[in-house]
C-alpha cells in the first residue's frame, strides 16, 4: 500500500484534482492523504475548502500559510512561514509520494518542503510557458524537485525533458480538465442563474483576471482596461468571478467592487462558482475575458470564444477561438465585439489528450519504482557538435 499526499490550494487545482482523488481513494493499491491549504481556509476567498467537505472526501491535514498581505515582501515571508508548517504535516504523515499542480507560491512551498525532507514529488503541468507572471520560475523549480511529472501535452513533456528530467520519468498523460469536462454533467442556464443568483441574457461575458507580477501593465491598469471595455459594449452583461490571493490582489479586488457597485443593471459578481458551477456559467456565457488559464485551456475545450488580457499566459498553446487583443481598451472592446460575432468556435483539443487522466496517474503512482530518497540523475540532451 502506497500513501499518496495530495496538495490543494485552491477552487481551481481542486477541480482539477478532484477526478485523481477519486481514483486515488478507489485504487486498492493506493491511499490518499488530502492535505487542504491556501486560499480553501480563507473567508475573504469564499472557504473553498465546503466544497471538499460537501465531496465528502477526507481531509489528513488543514495547513492555513497566507497572512493576508497581498504585498510581494508579505508573500514572500508567507512563503518562507509555510516550508515549516508543510514540512511538520509531512513529517507527520510520512507519505510514500507528494503530488502538487501547477505553478502557486504554495505548490513551491510544499515541494521544497517535501524535497529537503527526502519525500518524492509528483508534479501534475510542468513543462509549460506562462511568461507574463513569476510562475514560470516556480513551475520549472518545482520541476527540478519531482521525481516524477505529468504533462498536459507532448511538447510539455519535451520541456521538462530539455530541463535534465529522464523520459521514463515523464509521462503524458494529458490535462485532467479533459477529465473533468467528460464526467461533469454540466448545469442548464436557468439553473445556473438560480443556484447562483446571476443575470444570463444572450450576450453575456464570464469574466476572471488575477493580477501577475511581470505582465506588461500593472494589474490595476490592465483591469481598469479590461473592465472599460466590457462597458463599451452595448447589450453586454458581465459575470465576474473572484481572483486570486496573488500579489496585487487587493487593488484589482478594489476596482473589481467600484465596477459592480456602478453598474448594477449590468454586472453581476460570484466570489466562487465551483468547479460545475464555473463550467456550466462558461458554457452559457457568450464570451470569456480575462487573464485565467480557463481562458486558453476550457474555454476553447467548450466551444466559447475567449478574449486573452495581458502576457500572464504568454506561452501556452492557444486555439484559434483565443483572440490576444493589445492591453487597450480599444483593442479589448473590438476584440469583445469580434468575439461575440463568432459562432462555432470549438478548437483542436486533441493537443491536451483524451480522458482518462486520472486513471493513468493512479495506476502510475502505483507501479512506478520510486526510490527513497528519490535520487535523480540530470538527463542531457546529446550534444549537437559543429565539425
Amino acid at each position: 500500500m502506497r500513501t499518496i499526499a495530495v496538495l490543494t490550494g485552491t477552487r481551481a487545482d481542486y477541480g482539477l484534482l478532484r477526478g485523481l482523488l477519486r481514483e486515488i481513494e478507489a485504487h486498492a493499491e493506493l491511499e490518499l492523504q488530502l492535505i487542504v491549504t491556501g486560499t480553501h481556509l480563507s473567508e475573504a476567498f469564499g472557504r473553498t475548502a465546503s466544497e471538499i467537505e460537501r465531496d465528502g472526501l477526507a481531509v489528513a491535514a488543514s495547513v492555513p500559510i497566507w497572512s493576508g498581505s497581498d504585498d510581494a515582501l508579505g508573500a514572500a515571508a508567507d512563503v518562507g512561514a509555510a516550508i515549516p508548517r508543510y514540512a511538520q504535516v509531512l513529517a507527520r504523515l510520512a507519505p510514500d509520494v507528494l503530488v502538487v499542480l501547477g505553478d502557486r507560491l504554495e505548490a513551491y512551498a510544499a515541494a521544497t518542503a517535501a524535497t529537503i525532507l527526502s519525500v518524492p514529488v509528483a508534479h501534475i503541468h510542468g513543462g509549460e510557458l506562462t511568461e507574463g507572471a513569476m510562475d514560470d520560475a516556480l513551475r520549472h523549480a518545482i520541476t527540478k524537485m519531482s521525481y516524477l511529472h505529468f504533462t498536459s501535452t507532448a511538447d510539455h513533456r519535451r520541456r521538462v525533458i530539455q530541463l535534465g528530467e529522464a523520459p521514463e520519468r515523464v509521462y503524458f498523460h494529458g490535462a485532467p480538465i479533459v477529465d473533468a469536462l467528460a464526467a461533469l454533467d454540466l448545469l442548464p442556464r436557468e439553473e445556473v442563474v438560480r443556484r447562483f443568483g446571476v443575470r444570463l441574457p444572450a450576450r453575456t461575458a464570464l469574466v476572471t483576471f488575477h493580477p501577475a507580477a511581470m505582465d506588461v501593465a500593472p494589474p490595476e491598469q490592465l483591469v481598469g482596461e479590461m473592465l472599460a471595455a466590457l462597458r463599451a459594449v452595448d447589450d453586454l452583461h458581465i459575470i465576474i468571478t473572484g481572483s486570486n490571493s496573488d500579489i496585487g490582489t487587493a487593488d484589482v479586488r478594489a476596482r473589481i467592487a467600484d465596477f459592480v457597485a456602478e453598474n448594477p443593471t449590468r454586472v453581476d459578481y460570484v466570489e466562487s462558482f465551483g468547479q460545475l458551477g464555473y463550467l456550466s456559467a462558461m458554457h452559457a456565457a457568450s464570451v470569456v475575458v480575462g487573464n485565467s488559464s480557463s481562458t486558453v485551456l476550457e474555454a476553447p475545450v467548450l466551444g466559447v470564444p475567449s478574449v486573452l488580457i495581458g502576457d500572464r499566459q504568454r506561452g501556452r498553446p492557444l486555439a484559434e477561438s483565443v483572440a490576444t487583443p493589445r492591453s487597450t481598451r480599444a483593442a479589448i472592446e473590438g476584440a469583445v465585439r469580434a468575439a461575440l460575432d463568432r459562432t462555432g468556435t470549438a478548437g483542436g483539443t486533441d493537443v491536451f489528450g483524451s480522458p482518462g487522466f486520472a486513471a493513468r496517474v493512479a495506476r502510475t503512482l502505483a507501479d512506478h519504482e520510486i526510490p527513497r530518497p528519490p535520487r535523480k540523475t540530470f538527463h542531457d540532451l546529446e550534444r549537437n557538435v559543429s565539425p
